[in-house]
């Protein structure tokens, strides 16, 4: 008697293995045409194709008008001419965009098994583009081009993708409570001593025939600006003139507001976004084995078989892996005999494991690590997995291969032992180390001296016999770590690798410098290029240094680490530059024109360009909204609060009110003390992470919020069967959540009760409902 495998249930299999490798839900119908359109929307080919729309999307604000199509923002000169682009063009994209992004809302709200209403950033996205629609409609029916305040909305597209990105502002918004509270005692701090500001210097502190103390608001402001410290000591220096005993508020000020509620408040969103956002990162273990657990009741139905044709017993080195780009899964019935389809106490057969991940897309090093881990398994123990098997083998498959591979390139290929025993002793690398110390203080002292020689030159005979000296003893040190530590060990060590590059550069410099004859006396300009490289290489090989001393190296890695992972962090704060940018356009486009510098002034009589200190006078021209470009600059200007207050005060009087300095001040509390101080955490997580571990030798795999957030002992903890049964239910994957927990063998409801048409994550039916 013959049976065949049935395709849905393999896909099945496919998709849940899929997901938690990707730590996503299982929320997501389950017929056939819903997980192929889950595949293809999860796919690398879908995922770069989005990226490359939502990107083409954001960018088309600086072609737009007003463009940023001109060779400099300052519009004192050539009046500010840009070049624009027709009418049309930049809406037509738009227009195509707008299309693509409905046509992946149609095709999340086919595999979503919730209504949109139910799947609150499903529901937004649905929102999203009928107001984008709305908005697009009107604005171009009437031909307008200037006031398009609507594409504040396109920032939603890029973050409704990114998971990590929506985990992130849920933690902000669980953070704000205590954020809050802090943010309240800041405003109260401002108030008291604004007030207090105004009665005691209004009418006696005098500056340019006007006070920083006039009214209320400006005392108030002031203060405020003292926050950051971006006036200081200006706002201080009249009333210390006056009375030096005044010097006490404003050192009040600054301990109480500066040193101690602004270290509060990050010390606050450190605490408590850490908090909230490790939450949301431990439901990702969580994902991981409820989806591996899914994958492993849909392989133990008795109708699917565990077993796969005698073409899967081949070995490793004559198996195929198959594309990780194929989208179009196509799995053909396969024949298996009678007694290969009865169960085997829940277990899976490693051969039908192997058959498996022929069709998993993943990256293509961890499916051969998968190959060999169970060909050897099969060898060495047994032919069949259980659960906890099944499930351990994908969970931590990233940590494992990366343990893995550093034992293989520990072990190296071609090693010399005698010349191994050389490269690995102490002395060698503190004798490098030494001449790239001693070669780049050399280097700075013939600088100092000599600074028209440029460094080292045939005029120079002790600097330059040093050089040569250094550099040969740098050559044989990359010949002998070659041949001491294998060709794979060395390709695969940064520093290695780095090391070699300097050498090459510098040797080849060298080379060319002393075999021609260049002087750079006589104006050589190519013999001031090679030495000025030479020394450029000289000054870098120092880093070297760094990289002997373990606890820089850890400082140094961590950083690399964060620079590598922080495109998410940096996507919410481009995502609110965007926002505010856009609004800013709206609000103070053309606000700040040439004929405002030349008014004038309200003091003394002088013009704002006479006026010491203001945005006139200092030609802050290029700091504008008038165009998207601009604007971003302004925004990151204001961001680093250095003078920030003669950007708001220019932009307030060009108005002639304070109600304008409201933006900029929403500004500074919503990206420097929220955003910027969320990061500044996230930075602080992640070195003090590294440095109590004192290991900088671990490789960083996998997913990083996960190793960053998640402790070691929590990702290895083993979820209890109850927690695991209970998920499984929820999500509709078995149908009865009741078993012994106490029991040795509890008795598992098998996955043959499933109803291939349910879908997971929504309510389950009555049996009479599903029959």
């Amino acid at each position: 008697m013959q049976v065949f495998v049935s395709n849905e249930i393999w896909l099945r299999a496919i998709v849940y293995i899929e997901d938690a490798l990707a730590y996503k839900s299982l929320c997501h119908k389950t017929d056939p045409l819903s997980l192929r359109i889950h595949r293809f929307v999860g796919g690398s080919f879908y995922r770069v194709l989005y990226g490359f729309v939502v990107a083409v999307f954001l960018l088309l604000a600086f072609v737009e008008s007003p463009s940023s199509l001109s060779k400099n923002s300052d519009f004192t000169v050539d009046g500010g001419k840009r070049y624009e682009l027709p009418f049309g063009v930049t809406h037509s994209i738009e227009f195509v965009c707008i299309l693509l992004f409905t046509a992946d809302f149609i095709a999340r709200c086919r595999i979503s098994d919730k209504p949109p209403w139910k799947c609150k950033w499903l529901f937004a996205y649905g929102i999203v583009n009928l107001l984008y629609f709305i908005f697009f409609g009107v604005f171009v029916g009437l031909r307008m081009s200037q006031l398009r305040v609507y594409r504040v909305l396109r920032p939603f597209y890029m973050i409704q993708n990114s998971s990590i990105m929506k985990k992130m502002l849920n933690a902000v918004r669980r953070s704000l409570p205590e954020v809050l509270g802090v943010l309240v005692v800041l405003t109260l701090n401002v108030v008291i001593f604004g007030l207090s500001g105004h009665i005691l210097f209004s009418d006696t502190i005098r500056i340019e025939g006007g006070t920083y103390f006039e009214t209320i608001e400006e005392s108030m402001w002031n203060f405020l600006v003292l926050t950051t410290t971006a006036n200081n000591p200006d706002v201080m220096i009249p009333a210390y003139q006056e009375n030096r005993l005044y010097f006490i508020i404003f050192i009040a000020y600054i301990w109480l507001g500066t040193y101690g509620l602004m270290n509060l408040l990050l010390a606050v969103i450190y605490n408590q976004f850490r908090q909230h956002f490790k939450v949301s990162v431990k439901d990702l273990i969580k994902r991981r084995n409820v989806a591996l657990r899914a994958a492993f009741e849909v392989l133990t139905n008795p109708q699917i078989g565990r077993n796969r044709s005698s073409s899967h017993e081949k070995s490793l080195s004559d198996r195929e892996i198959h594309s990780d780009s194929d989208d179009n899964l196509i799995i053909e019935d396969r024949e298996l005999s009678e007694e290969a389809t009865q169960p085997t106490n829940s277990c899976i057969e490693i051969s039908a494991v192997l058959s498996l991940l022929d069709y998993i897309r993943m990256g293509r090093r961890y499916k051969k690590y998968l190959y060999k881990k169970l060909d050897d398994n099969r060898r060495i123990q047994t032919d069949h997995l259980d659960k906890q098997d099944f499930v351990k083998l994908f969970l931590d498959i990233e940590t494992d291969y990366a343990a893995q591979a550093q034992r293989e390139r520990r072990r190296g290929t071609l090693e010399i032992p005698f010349i191994k025993w050389i490269v690995t002793h102490a002395c060698f690398e503190l004798i490098g180390t030494v001449l790239a110390f001693v070669n780049t203080v050399a280097l700075l002292v013939v600088l100092s001296n000599k600074p028209d020689k440029r460094g080292v030159h045939k005029g120079n005979e002790f600097v330059g016999i040093m050089n040569i000296i250094v550099t040969i003893y740098f050559v044989i040190e990359q010949v002998l770590r070659f041949l001491g530590v294998g060709p794979k060990v060395f390709i695969k060590t940064f520093s290695y690798c780095y090391d070699l590059v300097l050498t090459a550069v510098v040797a080849i410099l060298m080379t060319i410098v002393y075999t021609r004859d260049v002087d750079v006396d006589k104006g050589d300009l190519l013999a001031t290029n090679l030495l000025r490289s030479i020394n450029l290489c000289i000054c870098f090989r120092v880093i070297r240094v760094v990289l002997q001393v373990k606890r820089l190296r850890v400082v140094v890695k961590t950083y690399l680490t964060l620079i590598k992972h922080m495109q998410v962090y940096l996507g919410i704060l481009m995502a609110l530059m965007y926002v505010y940018a856009i609004i800013g356009m709206e609000l103070f486009s053309s606000d700040v024109t040439p004929e405002i510098h030349n008014r004038s002034a309200i003091r003394n009589n002088q013009t704002l360009a006479e006026q010491c200190g203001t945005y006139w006078n200092l030609e802050y021209y290029s700091l504008n909204f008038d165009d998207f470009f601009a604007a971003i600059v302004t925004l990151f200007t204001l961001m680093v609060v250095n003078n920030w207050h003669i950007i708001v005060n220019a932009f307030s009087y060009s108005r002639r009110d304070w109600w304008s300095s409201y933006y900029f001040i929403s500004w500074w509390i919503v990206c420097v003390l929220l955003i910027l101080n969320v990061i500044i955490a996230l930075i602080l997580d992640a070195f003090i992470d590294r440095w109590d571990r004192k290991d900088d030798t671990t490789p960083d795999q996998g997913n990083f919020h996960v190793n960053q957030f998640v402790e070691p002992s929590e990702r290895a903890r083993a979820f209890s069967e109850k927690e695991l049964i209970t998920a499984l239910h929820r999500n509709n994957i078995i149908e009865s959540p009741f078993i012994n927990i106490n029991s040795s063998t509890p008795d598992i409801p098998s996955a043959s009760h499933v109803n291939s048409q349910q879908i997971f994550c929504g309510k389950t039916k009555s049996a009479d409902t599903r029959r």
